[in-house]
Parts: C-alpha cells; sequence; structure tokens
C-alpha cells in the first residue's frame, strides 16, 4: 500500500501542470490517493482570482491516480497554514504521507523512493522525515549507500508518519526557551535556522518548515536523504512563496529511473556528509546568496 501524496497549489497554472505531469511517470501513481488542496485568492491582490480559478479547473481534469480528492479555500490561509492543516488531516486518515508543493518536478523513482523510507524506518522513532531533495554533497570513498542522514529535514518534496507529525508544537509559546536554545539549533541546522524561526515569531515569515525543523532539533531526530536528488525545484522566479530569484542550492537530478535503494541499515550521521551538506548554510554562502538576490533586484544581472 503506498503512501497517499498530498499537493498543494495556488496561483500558478504551468508549474502546477509540470508537476503533475512528473508525478505521473512515476509507476506508483495509479495505485497513489491523490489529495490537492487549493488555496483561495489573496484579498490585496486583484490578479489571484482568475489564476486561482484555473489552477482549480485544470485539478478537476487530473487522472491517472488511484483517487483524486480536491479541497479549495475561498480565502487565503498562507502557505503555512495551509500545510500544517492539510498534512494534520490525511496524515491521521492515513498514518502517513507524501507532501509536494506545486513549483516541484519529481523524479521518475520519487514514489518508489519515498516509500521505501516510509516503509524501512516506520519503527525507527529517531527519523523524523524522509526527504525528496538533497542537495549535490561530496560523498566519502568508503561510503556505500545511495542515501544518508542529516539533521535538517527539506521541505522539497518529503514524507513521514502520524506519530512524527503529531509530537510537533507548532505555536512555540515557551519562546523563552526557544530562544536559549539558538546557538545549539544553529549548530545543529545552519546558521539561518534560528533567525528564520525568529522572522516567523515576528510574523515576517509564515514558515511551517523552520517550526518542523525545530521540534526536530528539540527531538533529537534525524532525516534521511538520497545522494541524487528526485526534486527538482522550480520555485526560483521570483514568484515563490518563499524563493527568490537567485538559488545557492545546487543539486544532481536523478534521471536513472532505478528503483533498487541501498538505504542505511543503521540511523547514524556521517560526518563528512553532514559537513558538505551543511555548507550551503554556512554565513559565506548565504551572504553571496544575499548579495546576487539584490543584483536581480536592481536588474545589474
Amino acid at each position: 500500500m503506498y503512501a497517499p501524496i498530498i499537493l498543494f497549489a495556488f496561483n500558478r497554472l504551468n508549474p502546477l501542470q509540470a508537476c503533475v505531469a512528473s508525478l505521473l511517470k512515476n509507476t506508483e501513481s495509479a495505485d497513489s490517493e491523490l489529495i490537492v488542496y487549493v488555496d483561495g485568492p489573496r484579498s490585496n491582490n486583484p490578479n489571484d482570482r482568475d489564476k486561482v480559478a484555473s489552477v482549480r479547473e485544470f485539478v478537476k481534469s487530473i487522472t491517472g491516480f488511484k483517487s483524486l480528492e480536491i479541497y479549495s479555500s475561498e480565502t487565503n490561509k498562507g502557505l503555512g497554514a495551509s500545510i500544517i492543516a492539510g498534512v494534520s488531516d490525511v496524515i491521521n486518515r492515513y498514518g502517513r504521507a507524501i507532501v509536494v508543493e506545486d513549483d516541484l518536478v519529481a523524479s521518475s523513482n520519487f514514489l518508489a523512493y519515498m516509500n521505501a523510507g516510509l516503509n524501512r524506518y516506520e519503527d525507527k522513532q529517531e527519523v523524523f522525515s524522509i526527504c525528496g531533495y538533497s542537495n549535490k554533497v561530496r560523498v566519502p570513498e568508503c561510503y556505500e549507500y545511495d542515501s544518508y542522514f542529516c539533521s535538517r529535514s527539506s521541505s522539497w518534496g518529503w514524507a513521514t508518519w502520524k506519530d512524527r507529525w503529531n509530537s510537533c508544537d507548532w505555536e512555540l509559546d515557551d519562546w523563552e526557551s526557544v530562544k536559549r536554545s539558538k546557538k545549539a539549533f544553529n549548530h545543529w541546522g545552519g546558521s539561518d535556522c534560528f533567525g528564520m524561526l525568529q522572522d516567523w515569531r515576528d510574523s515576517r515569515n509564515q514558515s511551517w518548515a523552520i517550526r518542523f525543523c525545530y521540534n526536530q532539533f528539540i527531538n533529537n531526530t534525524v532525516s534521511l536523504f538520497p545522494i541524487i536528488s528526485k526534486i527538482d525545484n522550480e520555485g526560483f522566479d521570483g514568484n515563490g512563496t518563499n524563493c527568490t530569484r537567485y538559488n545557492r542550492f545546487k543539486f544532481v537530478f536523478d534521471d536513472s529511473d532505478n528503483k533498487s535503494f541501498n538505504m542505511p541499515e543503521s540511523v547514524a550521521v556521517n560526518s563528512m556528509l553532514w559537513r558538505s551538506a551543511m555548507k550551503y548554510h554556512s554565513i559565506l554562502i548565504r551572504l553571496y546568496s544575499k548579495v546576487m538576490n539584490m543584483l536581480y533586484k536592481l536588474k545589474v544581472i
């Protein structure tokens, strides 16, 4: 039995169509439930209404999956609230779920990989999520697996189980305790972690993902990543909710159609792979990224 696929959409028809087409290239899609959430138009953006309407019409026409459920919001909930509510509903019905957003393109073995990870580590409480995306990492010569464990989860094509999702504290009301963990949280997941969490607290972002990562951190758990990414994020066009124009993340996309995966037998973090993955969140790389995005805004490049 395959995990249900939850797809979050909003006002971008073309990326959504590409996302669905990529999922349908996975043979497992015919045996997978697809549950689509379409957020409502923003009240302060008159262009949203027609765009959202086009997305809703397309979603109704989707075929090729075992079943299709559609939930369309009349008001704009925002990505963070939509994901928390939608995943909570589905995962409590099915016990597990695979989650994608409309700007992601999946490899043809994405669903096979995600389901294999969910099955293999379901009883391993120290594994918080299965991630489909991976940055390009330097693999040690003696490393025999095609997946690795890392501390910080990725929100670009991921999956988890009911018990781990329901363990998350989304409100983080004990903020004094959160602040005391700033240094440890940044060491665990990268120099930008606490800053993003503070921005959420101050209503400068609506990220569910950084709160998911914080809960992963305080539970001392890890996520599984593929060496070769099963996801391509097409959201770096300036129109995504949390993505800018310049993408500091580099990856290699899996076009092999291989569905035989060699996942680690024990849950342990390889220090070389961890350092290689974490470099994308270093202060130097982040500063370079900010400069590049500033140049994009000024139309210098």
